[in-house]
């Protein structure tokens, strides 16, 4: 079994890679779906109301996910940032290795295991990887998505910015796609990355 870490720069189209690779057989584990899950820890919501207070809270007391990002993403608040990521990251991490492992123990394991997280190398989850894959695509391309899907200008910069420049994401990825073209050329690509790339099947 081959456990694939998916990066890429915001809008790149990571899920799109995903959806993808679970149609030719992987079994994917979203990095996004286990740290809401960490937000719904009691013992996290409480440091987090103690440093932020209830105003993150909905009525429900659960955490409201844009409240916290208007925080962490704001101008000159990178140590929110970092104190949000020490508070969840460990906690996400023990979760994605419970759930890998309880695949890695299921009777019929699958041959990929693909571990979508956008901050893979900055929390160190590469580690739980054998091949990272990057998918590139061109800035003017991945705002013109983010606003598509209701973002600002603004908001795509600074969350880019908090991440690890996407040169060094990709020289650090032992496989890259570009995804700038049609929906068949991606899958086309990825197609051929399973056959030589994962599955080891050498070219003709």
């Amino acid at each position: 079994m081959l456990i694939l870490g998916l990066v890429g720069g915001i809008a790149s189209g990571k899920s799109l890679v995903a959806n993808i690779l679970s149609d030719l057989g992987a079994v994917v584990l979203d990095a996004d779906q286990a740290g809401h899950y960490v937000l719904r820890d009691p013992a996290v919501i409480a440091e987090l109301t103690k440093r932020w207070g209830h105003k993150i809270l909905d009525p429900k007391g659960q955490v409201i996910r844009r409240e916290v990002a208007k925080i962490v993403f704001a101008k000159g608040n990178e140590a929110e940032r970092l104190f949000l990521e020490h508070l969840t990251h460990p906690r996400i991490e023990a979760l994605l290795h419970k759930e890998l492992e309880t695949i890695r123990k299921s009777p019929e394991p699958p041959p990929v295991v693909v571990l979508d997280a956008p901050l893979l190398f900055e929390a160190g989850w590469d580690k739980l990887c054998d091949q990272v894959l990057y998918v590139d695509a061109p800035r003017d391309l991945r705002l013109e998505r983010a606003i598509a899907r209701g973002w600002s200008a603004e908001q795509f910069a600074a969350r880019e910015a908090s991440q690890m420049p996407l040169e060094e994401k990709a020289t650090r990825s032992h496989i890259v796609v570009r995804n700038a073209r049609t929906l068949e050329n991606i899958r086309d690509v990825l197609r051929l990355t399973w056959k030589h790339r994962l599955m080891g099947e050498k070219t003709e």
